[in-house]
């Protein structure tokens, strides 16, 4: 038996029906991973470790090598290439994904006869009744909401937005990728190793890196 596993995001409903038990076959550990969900002794890290690599099979990932961050951040590079995109089509943060996971696993116990503690399992009391918790956490960090890309298919002169932003081009920009162009990354040098190898140089990606760090 397996817990039925509900995506946040509407438009998965139909490819949830026709790919769910193809998902299973094609990752045969999670059935490990499913089973947590049936485990009234589980905890609330074995839970939502469990939920996390359900997830990122779920939208393409590898949950042997990626996790809801690496998949998130990749996912919205590719999606922010292209001229019109859905934010509600990336996988879901970290931080909504585990108070998601809690809150299935609070109700396949239910359905199992197992009382659980609704409050330590992603819900909170309110007037009106229980409501589920929300994340606390933004979406992406405000590095990320800075961020901005170009579309210039040569040079990226004077006319590049990234330019006149006064922004580097970035992995994000549709045909430069911050890199073939006249407004790349910067560069930097490391420093000598110990054997007194000369310096070489290197991508300097922090902005990129601070635009990976999807909550």
């Amino acid at each position: 038996m397996l817990p039925v596993v509900v995506i946040p995001h509407q438009h998965c409903l139909a490819k949830v029906k026709t790919n769910f038990l193809s998902l299973f076959l094609k990752h045969e550990e999670l059935l490990n991973r499913a089973a947590t969900f049936l485990n009234p002794q589980a905890t609330t890290e074995q839970v939502t470790e469990a939920g996390g690599n359900v997830l990122v099979a779920l939208y393409g990932g590898d949950p042997a090598t990626q996790n809801l961050d690496e998949l998130r951040y990749h996912s919205f590079v590719k999606a922010a290439a292209k001229t019109k995109f859905n934010l509600a089509r990336l996988p879901p943060t970290t931080d909504a994904a585990q108070l998601y996971a809690m809150r299935s696993y609070h109700q396949v116990q239910t359905w199992l006869g197992n009382e659980k503690d609704p409050l330590k399992w992603g819900w909170m009391h309110t007037p009106s009744g229980l409501f589920p918790k929300k994340s606390e956490k933004y979406p992406a960090p405000e590095s990320l909401l800075q961020c901005i890309s170009c579309t210039c298919k040569k040079g990226c002169m004077n006319a590049c937005g990234c330019r006149k932003a006064g922004q580097h081009c970035s992995l994000l920009c549709k045909h430069c990728i911050g890199q073939s162009c006249e407004n790349p990354m910067p560069v930097i040098l490391v420093k000598e190793s110990e054997e007194g190898d000369a310096p070489a140089p290197i991508d300097m990606v922090d902005e990129q890196l601070e635009c990976e760090d999807i909550e």
